[in-house]
């Protein structure tokens, strides 16, 4: 994943074709057209003046004054707070109070200090933006923050509040606790209030030694988990409108001062009786907090909230800018929070004039909507859906209405619940989607959005419905005044705005003018380019009209060209991830107009290429491109890359770098601008919305031409930004609120780094689909991988899958991140395209097992682990370094264990003797196995994410480590994941010692430190240390590793492991045994030998049956992988009495490792062994 920032390029390099760039110069060098540009237009045209505005908008109608009511006005003088506040070592200095809520937030950096002390300790003054409501607070010094860090919080009463806090003591009092007496206290008095007002399916676990007085609980069964007690049966209880009431008898403090607390639980009746409502500890009642009054305190308990209140909270919120509602369909509203007391009703006004404040009527409204709350059951498919939303009243819309949604929805709505006064108690907004998906569903089957260009005329098509009006904007060029301006007409049964012109504008620019009101903004006209933008201008401010079928975007020979067909499934495939201008930047051989360009890929006698065509020759199938799709972090001109100069330790590349990152040419482009069309700085001119297209093409052309197969790198969890504030939020200036997914209160969601977007809503997933058919059909894509995919719905990469194979007219194989976290985890939301989540869909997930296991740790070390944690292939147990101490001989087993799931295909069902002699499958090695098919997984040891191999291996391989060694132990992990059944996914230069100069993220670190040197005289090593932003921390180890002469590798070297590489991918390639298609034939096929607790731990073996399968090459097949610095040797009995010979690869004469035809033997009379050190060795038997 990753994100954020930087190329670009100038120069016509459509060679041949200069007859055509004078023919379509009058048509802004575009693809076509032919019409005359029109005069300039007249000054005092106002409306087509404003086309030339640079900015994201004009605003139309401002938003009135907030109102001063009960929500939002001037605090009651008379409530105030103040915090007391002890350190068990008596020093308060440097701590303090950070508030929010109903207390002014003073910003982290600047938080409240005390206004003095006294014996107890600090004293402060916290100053109220509220007279009501919850104060939340945190005590802190700089990052030091106390309770754990926890959230504190407190219910403000009218008039005076004095709190005591003391240093890790969870509770709240409400005298000096210092010296204080025991509180007379008998029963404790719950308030509880649900907003479903369910109140029969929850009950209480109660237990003797909770501090409950159990003798006055006779009769209730209590300890039971299983039977609950239903809050019904409570002493005291009653049922009011908004809550009900029951008492806990409690043990009197008086009578034991160390009875300080109450303690229990609310829980779902059974079935659910795991549901504990939002909490998850008990539910712990301090008497300290409580106001006691005859020997009876209370306390007020919410749905979904795990505060315990000791005054009764106000749950009411009044905002008109929030959206806490949810449309779940075109006639119900679901509300979390708010019950289903009072009037509810939406109110509606065009101008977005309406003014809502607590107790106050709300006023600005043209109309309201009445509603009903609703009984009825949500129809399953759609309570599937937003089973996320939180709990609250559900309304109806009456028929009458749900007629008028789609004009009211182009307006400010409103959601109100007012008393019987007429006064309001909550508003809010309601989130769009499922309104919007119910409403216009059609839309999802046309076939033609954005500029289409066809039979002579051009048509604009744009989903906007809620825009009140949509223009186009159309020009002769990515810059200069607009030629026309007009107004286009809207479908009602799809939300499409749709202009036909009687004319073929290609070659011209346009962008829209979106008259959209906006929740918080007021009603804006939106100046937007198109999200289904086929090319754009310069620094993608206005959208290309362009045919992609046109010819003359075409390539000598593009209608006849196809991929290469090497990959007929998953499993056939073996990929190298290659940044794009990572391949050329620094190739002198490259053509400089060329260098960091699409058109870098067509120069074949580069070195670049040569060694692109030398993997491809040895097995390569497919180079896979991080994103090549319009980015928003690279200018697009003006770009410039820092000098640089320093020593191997020294901080100043990275300080050149990281000052020049906001205008350099580099970043690695995880940040969507456009999805569907090329990236300008990659292309000659990037103000040139026919090189983008023409070039993209020749690129593809250029690896097919090379034996190579081109995948990209594509990112639809995230777009470079939403709101309305920058040109670069497309989707959220079209439809405000639609294409990203929202938080409860109406916030973008942010997990994936950035503004998540909801592929689950119909639009944005049909927008991913039709991009990426796009992709596949229109430049010869051949495989994708989707960045972040956990975040996608199954289903909708299910439908993707599908409908991009039938528009390609071929397979087109699919691989993604499936990390599963965020707002979608564990399926929250619907069920993810997530690790564990894909069995049986054929799209494959990275496999982060195998890739630990022979790396050592994980992605997230830092400090000191990054030494200690050392894998399999790097010294574990075996060759120990400085820090490794401790780590045992089951430990590097373990590591064994978990490499061989993925040299099985880390099926579910493969059989596996474990280190500690267990039988197991391996879905049962703590989740190894996840897949149900071998082309589900994608095994990795390195790519564009983290340290390179190299680098982590400078971690953890002692400091003695020998450079052959080190280029012996790439080539182990190398061969680890070439001979693992699944997808092969290599990063370009794992195969050259590749370093980033210990770099854990270079998303942002330019050229310098991420440059590839098809010389094969440098690797990178030693280049500074690297951005400190993400590696500052780690800044005092690296430094005496980076000056540390040794560890850099020699030309020689880097073309031992060039070399090496390519063997592996030989010896992949050899055998259809390596690429296995099913799990019944990895269960048929491979055993292992050399398990259980009496192995040899640094021997990995595994025999493969290659009898009657297609492309085996082989009967039989046996590697032998060996992790000690010592050559080894093994009998193994059931392979006795064969006839193993060595693969023919180990026998050429050019083989790269001298090593194993000389050393490495098999005896059949004993079936033994013998494996040098730190290699990877394949026998065969038969032809």
């Amino acid at each position: 994943m990753n994100a954020i920032e930087r190329p670009r390029g100038r120069g016509w390099l459509w060679a041949g074709l200069l007859s055509l760039t004078l023919a379509l110069a009058g048509c802004g060098g575009g693809a076509g057209g032919g019409s005359a540009a029109p005069s300039t237009p007249p000054a005092d045209d106002p409306l087509l003046s404003q086309g030339s505005t640079s900015g994201p908008n004009v605003l139309l109608q401002a938003l009135p004054a907030p109102a001063t009511g009960g929500s939002t006005g001037g605090t009651d003088t008379a409530t105030t707070l103040t915090v007391h506040y002890k350190r068990l070592d008596g020093v308060t200095s440097g701590w303090q109070l950070h508030s929010w809520g109903a207390a002014q937030d003073p910003g982290w950096n600047s938080g409240h200090n005390p206004a003095g002390s006294d014996s107890f300790g600090a004293i402060y003054q916290v100053p109220l933006v509220a007279s009501s409501g919850s104060v939340g607070y945190l005590f802190h010094k700089g990052d030091s923050k106390d309770h754990g860090g926890a959230d504190q919080s407190y219910t403000l009463k009218p008039g005076k509040n004095e709190i005591w806090r003391i240093e890790g003591d969870a509770s709240t009092y409400l005298a000096n606790p210092t010296g204080a007496a025991a509180p007379d206290l008998k029963l404790v008095r719950v308030h509880y209030k649900r907003y479903d007002a369910n109140y029969a399916a929850w009950g209480l676990h109660l237990w003797d030694g909770s501090g409950l007085d159990v003798s006055r609980l006779t009769g209730l069964g209590l300890g039971n988990w299983g039977a609950p007690v239903p809050l019904a049966q409570m002493p005291g209880y009653s049922a009011g409108s908004s809550e009900v009431v029951f008492e806990l008898p409690v043990l009197n403090p008086q009578g034991d001062a160390s009875r300080k607390s109450v303690e229990f639980i609310i829980h779902g009746l059974p079935p659910r009786e795991g549901d504990k409502d939002g909490r998850d500890q008990n539910i712990r009642v301090d008497y300290a907090a409580l106001r006691i009054s005859q020997q009876v305190g209370e306390v007020w308990l919410v749905q979904q909230d795990a505060t315990v209140y000791a005054a009764a909270p106000d749950t009411r919120s009044v905002s008109s800018s929030d959206a806490r509602a949810v449309w779940l369909n075109r006639g119900l509203i679901q509300w979390p929070r708010v019950d289903a007391g009072g009037v509810h009703k939406l109110y509606h006004s065009a101008t977005g004039q309406i003014v809502v404040a607590k107790d106050a009527k709300l006023s600005g409204a043209d109309g309201s909507l009445l509603l009903s709350r609703s009984s009825a059951a949500v129809p399953a498919a759609v309570a599937e859906r937003f089973k996320y939303v939180a709990p609250g009243v559900v309304l109806a819309l009456k028929d009458s209405d749900q007629a008028r949604l789609g004009e009211l929805l182009k307006q400010q709505l409103v959601l109100v619940q007012e008393d019987a006064s007429g006064l309001v108690q909550n508003a809010t907004t309601v989130q769009l989607a499922g309104a919007l998906d119910d409403l216009y569903a059609a839309a999802a089957s046309i076939p033609d959005l954005g500029a289409t260009v066809a039979g002579g005329s051009t048509r604009f098509k744009l989903w906007a419905p809620t825009a009140q009006t949509v223009r186009v904007y159309t020009y002769a060029g990515s810059s200069g005044e607009p030629l026309s301006v007009d107004a286009m007409s809207f479908d009602a049964a799809t939300g499409v705005w749709a202009l036909s012109k009687p004319s073929d504008l290609s070659g011209r620019y346009y962008r829209y003018a979106v008259d959209v009101f906006v929740r918080g903004k007021g009603l804006l006209r939106n100046f937007v380019t198109d999200p289904y933008s086929v090319s754009l201008g310069l620094d993608s401010a206005r959208s290309y009209i362009a045919s992609l079928d046109d010819a003359r975007l075409k390539p000598a020979g593009w209608d006849q060209s196809t991929p290469p067909a090497t990959v007929a499934r998953n499993t056939d495939m073996s990929i190298y991830e290659l940044h794009l201008r990572d391949f050329s930047v620094t190739d002198a051989s490259v053509p400089a107009a060329h260098r960091g360009k699409y058109l870098a890929f067509t120069d074949t006698a580069s070195q670049g290429m040569q060694h692109l065509r030398a993997l491809a020759a040895a097995g390569l199938t497919d180079v896979h491109l991080l994103p090549a799709f319009d980015l928003g972090s690279v200018p697009e001109s003006g770009c410039t890359t820092p000098a640089i100069s320093g020593a191997a330790d020294a901080e100043t590349q990275q300080a050149a770098v990281a000052a020049g990152a906001s205008g350099d040419c580099f970043n690695w482009g995880y940040d969507p601008y456009h999805y569907g069309a090329p990236e300008g700085s990659y292309a000659s001119d990037a103000a040139d919305g026919a090189r983008r297209i023409l070039e993209f093409r020749q690129m593809v052309m250029g690896l097919n031409n090379a034996g190579l197969r081109v995948g990209m790198d594509v990112v639809y969890n995230h777009t470079v930004a939403s709101g309305q504030d920058t040109v670069k939020s497309v989707l959220d200036r079209v439809v405000p609120g639609y294409y990203h997914r929202l938080n409860a209160s109406g916030g973008v969601e942010t997990s994936t780094c950035c503004d998540n977007t909801a592929t689950e809503n119909l639009m944005m997933g049909k927008l991913m689909i039709d991009t990426t058919i796009r992709w596949a059909r229109d430049y010869h894509i051949s495989s994708f991988r989707f960045d972040i995919m956990g975040h996608q719905p199954r289903a909708v990469m299910e439908q993707l899958k599908a409908a991009v194979a039938a528009a390609a007219g071929r397979p087109v194989q699919l691989i993604g991140e499936g990390w599963n976290f965020g707002e979608v985890m564990d399926g929250a939301r619907f069920v993810q395209a997530s690790m564990g989540s894909l069995n049986g869909s054929g799209i494959g997930s990275f496999n982060p097992f195998i890739r630990d296991a022979v790396r050592g740790g994980s992605p997230f070390d830092s400090g000191n682990a990054l030494i200690a944690n050392q894998g399999w292939i790097n010294g574990l147990y075996l060759d120990p370094n400085a820090q490794s101490g401790g780590r045992s001989r089951n430990d590097l087993m373990w590591q064994g264990d978990l490499i061989k799931s993925g040299l099985a295909g880390s099926i579910k069902g493969f059989p596996l003797q474990t280190h500690w002699d267990a039988n197991v499958t391996l879905d049962q090695l703590n989740g190894a196995g996840y897949v149900a098919e071998p082309g589900e997984a994608v095994n990795y040891i390195e790519n564009h994410d983290n340290q390179t191999l190299f680098d982590i291996n400078a971690w953890r391989l002692p400091l003695t480590t020998s450079r052959q060694d080190r280029a012996r132990v790439q080539i182990l992990g190398a061969a680890i994941n070439a001979f693992s059944q699944g997808v092969a996914y290599f990063h370009a230069g794992v195969d050259l010692l590749r370093s980033k100069s210990l770099d854990r993220n270079s998303y942002d670190a330019g050229d310098w430190f991420n440059r590839l040197d098809w010389r094969y005289q440098d690797n990178g090593w030693g280049s500074g240390l690297p951005m400190k932003g993400d590696n500052g921390d780690s800044w005092a180890l690296m430094k005496p590793l980076l000056v540390n002469e040794a560890i850099r590798p020699t030309p020689a070297e880097i073309a031992w492991t060039r070399d090496a590489f390519r063997d592996l991918l030989r010896i992949r390639a050899s055998s259809s045994l390596f690429r296995l298609p099913s799990a019944a034939e990895i269960k048929q096929r491979l055993r292992f030998h050399n398990t259980g607790s009496g192995q040899q731990e640094a021997l990995i073996v595994g025999q493969l049956d290659g009898r009657g399968l297609a492309g085996a090459g082989f009967q039989e097949l046996v590697y032998i992988f060996n992790a000690d610095k010592q050559s080894r040797s093994l009998s193994i009995p059931a392979l006795q009495g064969k006839g193993y010979r060595l693969h023919p690869v180990h026998l050429a004469g050019g083989a790269a490792d001298a090593r194993i035809a000389t050393e490495a033997r098999y005896e059949a009379m004993t079936g033994q062994f013998s494996v040098p050190a730190r290699s990877a060795v394949v026998w065969v038997l038969g032809n």
